[in-house]
């Protein structure tokens, strides 16, 4: 599964802004700024995540602020 790692990637890979906002139920004007930002909103996590997966794709927890057990490194490695 490819993993990606900006707003952007995501944005382009799911078809652009106007497809984001559909999948997300967001307005086309706010879904085009967030190529710009470093993070998403929060509430767009699971339908996000979810339009990826049914890709073949992945983006960090990170991309929506959200912070990873300190320990989340250890365990993936164990």
């Amino acid at each position: 599964m490819k993993t990606l790692e900006t707003t952007a990637e995501v944005v382009r890979e799911l078809g652009g802004y106007l497809a984001v906002a559909e999948i997300t139920g967001s307005k086309p004007s706010a879904a085009s700024n967030w190529p710009r930002f470093k993070t998403f909103p929060s509430n767009t996590y699971l339908a996000i995540t979810s339009a990826l997966e049914a890709k073949g794709l992945s983006a960090p927890a990170s991309l929506w602020a959200m912070k990873q057990p300190a320990n989340a490194d250890e365990e993936s490695a164990a």
